[in-house]
């Protein structure tokens, strides 16, 4: 993976529509892309918030990793937030880390 991409196309379409990372309980972190694998975006995930870490609350890093075509970047991210808008986090996430036993497991 190349890096994060904190005002990318996939990015601003998901933070466009916060309906989502409430249902989710979630907050978007960044959209991690890869040059040598440019149809490849990975979502970070943070549950319940960006903050938690911080404040010493319990956190955990998600990571979605969809199928994202080589059509147009705009519908490709416009389909990658209707996407995640209609999934489930339990169905489409996996546990990628957080804080101590919280990561464990899960």
């Amino acid at each position: 993976m190349a890096g994060p991409d904190s005002g990318g196309l996939p990015a601003e379409r998901l933070r466009a529509d916060p309906g989502w990372s409430r249902r989710w309980e979630c907050e978007l972190d960044a959209v991690w892309t890869d040059q040598a694998a440019p149809n490849r975006l990975e979502p970070v995930l943070i549950h319940p918030d960006r903050a938690a870490g911080q404040e010493g609350r319990p956190w955990l890093q998600l990571g979605v990793t969809p199928d994202v075509g080589d059509g147009d970047p705009a519908a490709e991210a416009d389909r990658l937030a209707a996407r995640l808008a209609s999934g489930d986090r339990q169905e489409f996430a996996e546990v990628r880390g957080g804080s101590g036993h919280h990561s464990e497991g899960r």
